[in-house]
């Protein structure tokens, strides 16, 4: 009881600072959508649809209060609109609709706020409260996961944290990716934040943050998240400034999760040698093959959910049908065709590209090297999802579309600092040294010799 009162009052004050402060209240769908209240909750907020009331109140906040400088419309930006568009034509030729239109109703929403987004986080404190928010919020599931899998050393299919079941984040495919996704953010923020106090303890809080998020990831037994892991330790390992340190010490602490896990950590990692000898590792390869051949047939995709009408031949000769995708890649290509297909990979490489590019020019300029390191862990993250997901069918979850957004919200960021316009009011507190130079006429003096005509 006492529980449910505290995420009442927890919701009330997303609601009650949207009024003063509207991005708060997108920072509340953050929390609702992350942490998902109404699943823990044992009174009112498990009644209400609590997702439609903060994201209204989202919406509402921004028209009727924040509409100063919007976002250019970027091609991430035009790419997430026509998936929406395209995700909502292929519910009209679905195989199942009213499977089809019932995932319609979260997917369409996901990856639309996704687009509205950017509207409202625009300064550096903004872009920083909703990393903090979705970190703290994942943090709420991985936190009690990670200590039960330190204790008692995890295992394939348990419920350690909050949620129960087998969806959302009680699947360890998923809640074993989004705590990888987790793992850089919480680096940065270690190194970077100004909205909690600079003690010297804080970065301390960060790392037991990662640490468990990794304990979790391990306590999944899940081999997805095997994957996700040697890739994100690859890509900091070649950031690290000290290497050899670095590569030592993950290298430590994942031996000591490992050794506090039992030994069917190992032994369920060792069916990867051999996908043929596990029946979950051949199920997907005959999922693959199936989609394969579903779409030479079917280019504008099944709509969603059409993996309920698979067929599956197993060598023994067993039949199985309705298999889910178990791969991020094979779920657009069945459900979004592929034109679906080639827009989710375009939004993707598009933003890889651009935080590469946003990292490389904003490297050496010490006022904007935040967003290097932001722009490196977003870089790591997605980086995770698109290995990590491969295996896992979770591409229209909300953490791969909200680090989408927030690559577009830090890039027209550094945008604004390199072209500040004549303006007052949050641009002005949020920029200052770009405000005065504005008010000059000048760009200011780190901007000319760093950036000179690529800014432009």
């Amino acid at each position: 009881m006492i529980r449910s009162l505290f995420l009442v009052c927890v919701f009330m004050a997303f609601i009650g600072g949207g009024f003063a402060a509207p991005f708060v209240a997108t920072l509340g769908y953050v929390w609702v959508d992350t942490f998902r209240p109404q699943g823990v909750a044992y009174i009112i907020l498990n009644q209400i649809p609590v997702a439609l009331v903060m994201g209204c109140a989202a919406f509402g906040s921004y028209l009727f209060s924040d509409r100063r400088y919007p976002p250019r419309m970027t091609l991430i930006t035009g790419l997430t609109i026509t998936m929406c568009i395209w995700m909502t034509a292929t519910c009209l030729w679905a195989q199942v609709p009213d499977a089809a239109w019932s995932k319609w109703n979260w997917a369409f929403k996901t990856v639309m706020f996704s687009a509205f987004i950017p509207l409202v986080i625009r300064s550096r404190v903004q872009i920083e409260a909703f990393a903090q928010t979705f970190l703290f919020s994942l943090a709420a599931n991985f936190i009690p996961f990670g200590l039960k899998t330190m204790i008692s050393g995890g295992g394939y299919g348990r419920n350690l944290g909050l949620m129960s079941g087998d969806a959302n984040l009680a699947e360890g495919g998923l809640l074993s990716t989004f705590c990888l996704m987790a793992i850089p953010l919480a680096f940065h923020l270690a190194k970077h934040t100004q909205i909690i106090p600079r003690l010297r303890i804080m970065p301390l809080g960060y790392l037991a943050l990662a640490g468990l998020a990794l304990a979790t990831t391990i306590g999944t037994y899940e081999r997805s998240a095997l994957i996700g892991l040697v890739v994100m330790g690859a890509i900091m390992i070649m950031r690290s400034r000290r290497k050899i340190l670095f590569a030592l010490f993950a290298a430590v602490v994942a031996a000591g999760i490992i050794y506090q896990t039992s030994a069917g950590w190992g032994q369920r990692m060792s069916t990867m040698e051999d996908p043929t000898a596990d029946t979950s590792a051949l199920t997907r390869l005959l999922v693959w093959e199936w989609t394969y051949r579903f779409t030479l047939t079917h280019p504008f995709g099944g709509g969603f959910q059409s993996y309920i009408i698979d067929r599956l031949e197993y060598p023994d000769g067993a039949v199985e049908t309705g298999r889910a995708f178990h791969s991020i890649y094979f779920e657009v290509l069945g459900e979004q065709g592929w034109p679906g297909l080639a827009m989710f990979l375009a939004i993707a490489g598009s933003t890889m590209l651009n935080l590469i590019r946003l990292s490389r020019r904003t490297r050496k300029i010490p006022e904007l090297a935040w967003c290097a390191d932001m722009s490196d862990a977003l870089q790591a993250s997605l980086a995770v999802f698109l290995t990590a997901g491969a295996f896992v069918g979770i591409a229209c979850q909300p953490p791969f579309w909200y680090f989408i957004a927030m690559s577009v919200s830090l890039r027209e960021y550094v945008r604004r600092v390199e072209q500040p316009p004549q303006a007052e009011g949050w641009r002005a507190r949020a920029l200052p040294m770009a405000a005065a130079s504005a008010s000059a006429g000048q760009p200011p003096p780190w901007r000319r010799p760093a950036l000179g005509r690529t800014a432009r």
